[in-house]
């Protein structure tokens, strides 16, 4: 039975899976979502790796920054860490 808060109820068609995309995530889905997110930071270490010579802060500061600061890390770094000569 679905709880009833006024005239809206709380856990309605949209939570029992029956949404407009299925029922069930693809499994394709499921592995290719996290690789798109990751990637980017991958791409990012490499290239502090490759071109250690940064502005502003060490490598290894820039390292932690693009590893956990998701994509405003990246950005970052590519706009005021990266090297001019890199």
């Amino acid at each position: 039975m679905t709880p009833v808060v006024g005239d809206l109820a709380v856990f309605g068609p949209v939570f029992a899976g029956s949404a407009g995309l299925g029922s069930s995530p693809s499994s394709s889905w499921v592995a290719i979502v996290p690789l798109i997110a990751i990637l980017p930071a991958v791409l990012c270490m490499l290239d502090i790796a490759r071109h250690p010579r940064t502005r502003q802060f060490p490598p290894q500061i820039w390292l932690a920054i693009c590893a956990f600061g998701n994509v405003f890390g990246l950005f970052a770094y590519v706009r005021f860490g990266r090297s001019e000569d890199a």
